[in-house]
């Protein structure tokens, strides 16, 4: 029989952890992207240190924290200027790889690159959903509280469904305990958490506008998901941290949310949300 402990720490993290990220969500403003910068480091951390198992040297620190900055700078800038900020980085972290690398042009400058897009790019959009797609700042942190608990609500039906009535394989080599069976439960999860939301934003929003998002969490963060394990499989590790007990590291949490928060910002600026300048 296995052993209860790793479920007791399980929720025992969870216990803490929910309050404290509904709590920031909940303060918004620079706090929320102090929490966003912290996690987007930490993730960015994680990703560079599994690409140095198989031998890559990417500029790590100069990175992370930058990342750091462009991000909270994000509470402070119009999100088109903020993405040319973000571009004008990067190319400063090629530059830091010209100035100070170890000559491996073709295998460093990528990864240092894909890592600075994947993680502080996307996940920095989370900044302006928080803070720019309603006129007050109560609606915004309750419209975020429910893209990130529709995630959850995703990954939850997603392994409850594929657990019972997985049989094919979505990513075998991926991920061979996923299924197609579990990818529609996680979507159709997403849709019935979606419908049962709209009584607390009907009076903002419209029940179209939560579909849709629960569409982008329900295929883009559990293509998110996948994406991750791939690298961990890459990698050859099982969590890409040790961040939290039970829970792995900072992108194995986030993993989700990585490529959900930038459709997301993109939805809401096509039907003028969020305005680029």
């Amino acid at each position: 029989m296995p052993s209860p402990k790793p479920l007791i720490t399980r929720l025992s993290v969870a216990a803490w952890g929910i309050p404290l990220i509904m709590l920031v969500i909940y303060s918004g403003g620079i706090i929320f992207a102090l929490f966003i910068a912290l996690i987007a480091a930490i993730a960015l951390f994680e990703f560079y240190a599994m690409a140095e198992t198989k031998g890559y040297n990417p500029q790590s620190m100069p990175a992370i924290l930058l990342a750091v900055l462009a991000i909270v700078a994000a509470q402070y800038l119009k999100p088109g200027w903020w993405i040319g900020l973000m571009f004008l980085l990067a190319i400063l972290l090629i530059f830091l790889e010209i100035r100070f690398g170890e000559r491996q042009a073709l295998r460093d400058v990528p990864i240092t690159i894909f890592g600075w897009i994947y993680i502080p790019l996307l996940l920095g959009t989370l900044v302006y959903v928080r803070g720019c797609i309603f006129d007050d700042g109560a609606t915004s942190g309750l419209y975020t509280l429910y893209l990130l608990s529709a995630i959850w609500i995703t990954d939850t039906a997603a392994y409850f469904g594929g657990k019972t009535l997985g049989r094919h394989k979505l990513a075998p080599y991926v991920s061979p305990k996923k299924t197609w069976e579990g990818a529609f439960f996680g979507l159709a999860g997403a849709i019935v958490w979606a419908w049962l939301w709209i009584p607390f934003l009907a009076d903002k929003t419209t029940a179209k506008d939560l579909y849709v998002v629960a569409l982008i969490v329900g295929v883009m963060g559990q293509l998110g998901d996948l994406v991750e394990s791939y690298f961990k499989r890459s990698a050859g590790v099982k969590d890409s941290g040790r961040l939290l007990p039970e829970h792995g590291g900072a992108l194995d949490r986030f993993d989700s949310l990585i490529l959900s928060a930038p459709f997301v910002f993109f939805y809401q600026a096509s039907v003028g949300r969020i305005q680029f300048f």
